[in-house]
């Protein structure tokens, strides 16, 4: 990954790469927060000292999944909008991408930032304002993402739970409901877990790591955001009075089978990750199977049937 990092530099940087220095940024967490597993990032300091940029080498294992051209397409979209840092410059072959490093004084956000209300409310407006915008180019479904992903991890070594066919096969009633209801999908960040967010100075708040980014329905990521900041439903209800100003039961339905199917998609990916990846020790095994605990739980819910009948 150094090697590929020099070569990014020496493509991307305006100045003479002979003088830069580059050290790792963020350092890959599994569980709980699934932080920075899908890509190496380093500080870049173009003149030796001053670390004023940030490089992000997207990782093989997952990269028949990332549609890098769209992510960058992303990036710079909610740079417009600012709600991220700035994108600089892309290099393909190296599946790079150079951002301005943002200053002291930003974080990676925790859950715990973002349950409280004005800072929910805030991400909610966001994904609003980046979903009236025109498509990106890249129609996507959890739905879609499972079919592609089950054929990688079903032939691999992965080790599957034994009730891994009847989570799937709940995906069928369930994307046939959300298909029978009407899906208008529009751009979205797609992504929204708390890692992917970043609290800066004066309540600044931006959007990182667009991998995930296409044209989706926004009540997917609005379910995806309830399931992770939320354990009771009725803490997750006024989000959706936020999104769309009034609570609607067939909405919120809407959100909790995305939930299901999301807590389905992302146990496959981290075991894909978990057979793939050189980097070991980060725990992918335990973040699968807290996501197919979770998925179990709501697909076994008494009333989680209702939900698909309802829509």
């Amino acid at each position: 990954m150094e090697m590929r990092a020099e070569r990014a530099i020496r493509n991307l940087l305006v100045t003479d790469a002979a003088t830069a220095a580059y050290a790792a940024s963020a350092f890959p967490v599994a569980s709980p927060s699934y932080h920075a597993v899908e890509a190496t990032t380093f500080n870049v300091a173009p003149d030796g000292i001053n670390a004023s940029l940030f490089l992000r080498l997207a990782n093989d294992e997952v990269a028949e999944l990332v549609d890098d051209e769209i992510a960058f397409v992303a990036a710079r979209r909610l740079f417009g909008l600012a709600l991220s840092p700035t994108p600089i410059a892309r290099a393909p072959a190296e599946r790079a991408v150079l951002f301005a490093r943002l200053r002291d004084g930003w974080r990676t956000a925790k859950i715990d930032d973002l349950m409280q209300e004005g800072a929910v409310a805030r991400l909610v407006d966001m994904q609003k304002l980046i979903a009236a915008g025109e498509p990106l180019g890249r129609p996507w479904s959890v739905f879609d993402g499972i079919d592609r992903l089950w054929p990688l991890v079903s032939t691999s070594s992965a080790v599957l739970p034994g009730d891994v066919n009847w989570m799937l096969a709940w995906m069928t009633p369930i994307r046939a409901a959300i298909s029978a209801a009407g899906v208008d999908p529009r751009p979205a960040h797609g992504d929204p877990h708390s890692s992917n967010v970043m609290l800066g100075p004066d309540d600044a708040m931006m959007l990182v790591d667009f991998d995930m980014a296409g044209d989706i329905d926004p009540y997917y990521q609005l379910g995806v955001q309830m399931n992770e900041l939320y354990q009771f439903e009725s803490q997750m209800k006024p989000l959706l009075e936020m999104h769309d100003g009034q609570f609607s039961e067939k909405a919120f339905s809407r959100c909790r089978l995305y939930a299901a199917a999301d807590d389905l998609y992302w146990a496959l990916r981290s075991l894909l990750q978990d057979v793939r990846s050189p980097v070991q020790g980060v725990e992918f095994l335990k973040y699968a199977a807290w996501r197919f605990l979770r998925c179990r739980m709501l697909l076994g819910h008494p009333g989680f049937e209702e939900r698909v009948r309802s829509l």
